[in-house]
């Protein structure tokens, strides 16, 4: 079994998500929809959604077609029990990444808060990126939110931890610089006790995502470092790629 198949259950939503102030998620859907040049009636698709945090944000802007694709069973029922709750119309996929269900029809797809990167060879990656761009419509838009590996490289913190309402997440990292995977043991002190799980990231520079992309017919336009678009460098933690399928 893979790691990300057991690592997203009740206790990452729990002190991984639920943290996030609505004001965050607010910020970070202006930049999506600023980004990507999306309108209430384009057709988006939130890959990696989670719990749905920025797709039920577009709803609730008056989005129609927006559509989340997750693999994690517990944090779609959270995103489409949320849906109902609020009376919000998004369709939630339960799928791989790595084949999403849409052929030339999407006018833009984005990717945020590192959910790329997961496979252990890189060429998974490579098939989430084809299966991306064979979703878009010609000129559509990908929009892909992860860290940035030439940060890291330099700040590597081989130890973390949070806190929420009591409970705690503790982090030991190793990265792997033959692979750019970021080894972490997260261990969750809950309430119940403490539960371990195993992290495995690959970390991308700028320069290879830009390579990866333009592989697979998406031409690169744009990287920024914050959400205010200041253009990336060595100094921002995260990394936003903008690109549009030729």
């Amino acid at each position: 079994m893979e790691w990300w198949e057991t690592f997203f259950d009740e206790n990452f939503t729990r002190l991984g998500l639920e943290p996030i102030e609505p004001a965050r998620t607010s910020k970070e859907t202006d930049f999506i929809i600023d980004a990507l040049q999306i309108d209430a009636g384009s057709s988006v698709l939130d890959l990696g959604c989670g719990v749905g945090r920025h797709s039920l944000e577009l709803a609730r802007r008056g989005f129609g077609n927006v559509t989340g694709l997750d693999f994690s069973k517990p944090t779609l029922e959270r995103a489409i029990g949320q849906a109902e709750h609020e009376g919000l119309s998004v369709r939630f996929i339960e799928g791989d990444m790595r084949r999403i269900p849409f052929k030339g029809e999407l006018d833009a797809v984005f990717s945020f808060f590192t959910s790329f990167g997961f496979f252990d060879d890189p060429k998974e990656d490579e098939r989430t990126i084809a299966a991306v761009a064979r979703s878009l419509r010609k000129g559509g838009r990908f929009l892909l939110e992860v860290a940035n590996r030439d940060y890291i490289v330099r700040h590597f913190q081989p130890r973390g931890w949070t806190e929420h309402e009591g409970e705690f997440v503790l982090e030991d990292r190793t990265l792997d610089l033959s692979t750019s995977i970021n080894h972490g043991e997260w261990v969750f002190v809950t309430k119940q006790g403490p539960v371990k799980r195993e992290v495995r990231v690959r970390l991308y520079s700028l320069h290879e995502l830009i390579a990866l992309l333009g592989r697979n017919g998406l031409r690169f336009q744009v990287a920024w470092g914050t959400l205010d678009k200041q253009p990336l460098t060595f100094d921002h933690s995260r990394q936003k790629v903008l690109a549009v399928k030729a």
